[in-house]
């Protein structure tokens, strides 16, 4: 009886070896939906290469924009739930994404396991210098001045963008016309040919510390300390526009809770190199590290705010 507990104990351990150098060997796939460029395949490029250097397996990252967001997230949501896949994005994005396509919305806990948290963010509107314009009241008096002739950047109905812009021009009382863009968004904003973008430090933050862009107002209580010339938004006069961005790294739905631990523990030792941290710093994010558990709670509070805010947008939650 013995002899076979002591069998039985080594046969599975030999499984769960083989199985954790199954999960290190085969290449990981990181699905962006976001082009090449872009702020969150920036992120998760660098988180990439950090994984890949501690774990000795290739880690592929792989661009899937269009729709909205819906590309990348069904691509990751038909995936074998077996560790190789994932899915960086923020929280949003598998939400509105569905929503603006008129289609079944993807769940976030039953599509998707959410796996870490990788950085957190801010919102931040921003202008051309060449618009003229150097304060959020400055702007709302622009707007006011030239009834819609105002533009803002979008990534289409629905996108994330597309909600911090709207909800924007709401709490301010303005009239402005939303302008989606498949492609960079930057030539026409840095040329003032649209008017304002409501986008997250990662995406604007460098170009508005080179000179470029224009930081009006952070959307937090208070200022930060990347880009600490920048006034709050409760500085601004609009404090129900306090909102946190942040993205975080999903597995397809189903994954085994032990193999989302083990992906936990290679995306936060990725997450604690220097490598990534200078990375996050030169984009203005924090990295965070945290167990899965963790980052289901942050995606639960977050959808709960998103919702708020899409119902007080769009009057459906």
């Amino acid at each position: 009886m013995v002899t076979r507990r002591i069998i039985g104990a080594l046969l599975f351990g030999m499984a769960a070896h083989v199985a954790a150098q199954g999960l290190a060997a085969k290449p990981v796939r990181i699905v962006v939906n976001l082009p090449p460029g872009s702020s969150m395949d920036l992120v998760a490029r660098a988180v990439a290469d950090a994984m890949a250097q501690d774990g000795g397996a290739a880690v592929m990252v792989e661009n899937r924009p269009g729709g909205a967001g819906v590309l990348a997230a069904e691509a990751v949501a038909r995936s074998p739930a077996d560790g190789h896949t994932l899915l960086v994005s923020g929280v949003d994005a598998i939400v509105f994404a569905f929503i603006a396509a008129n289609r079944k919305p993807l769940d976030p806990f039953k599509d998707f396991t959410p796996v870490a948290r990788l950085t957190r963010d801010h919102w931040i509107l921003a202008v051309s210098p060449a618009l003229g314009v150097n304060s959020v009241a400055e702007l709302i008096a622009l707007a006011k001045s030239r009834p819609a002739a105002l533009t803002y950047v979008s990534a289409g109905n629905g996108s994330s963008i597309h909600l911090m812009g709207e909800r924007f021009r709401q709490a301010a009382g303005i009239e402005a016309i939303q302008i989606p863009y498949k492609e960079s968004y930057l030539p026409d904003l840095l040329a003032a040919r649209v008017s304002y973008v409501v986008h997250i430090t990662a995406a604007v933050g460098p170009h508005i510390k080179s000179g470029k862009l224009k930081g009006l107002a952070v959307f937090s209580r208070e200022r930060i300390d990347y880009l600490p010339d920048v006034p709050s938004i409760v500085e601004a006069g609009l404090p129900e526009l306090v909102f946190n961005a942040g993205v975080v790294a999903y597995a397809p739905g189903g994954t085994p809770v032990e193999t989302a631990r083990k992906l936990n523990q290679r995306v936060n030792r990725a997450l604690a190199s220097e490598t990534v941290r200078q990375r996050f710093a030169e984009l203005g994010v924090d990295a965070v590290a945290g167990t899965p558990q963790d980052a289901v709670r942050y995606v639960a509070e977050n959808l709960a705010r998103i919702r708020q805010m899409r119902e007080a947008v769009f009057g459906t939650p």
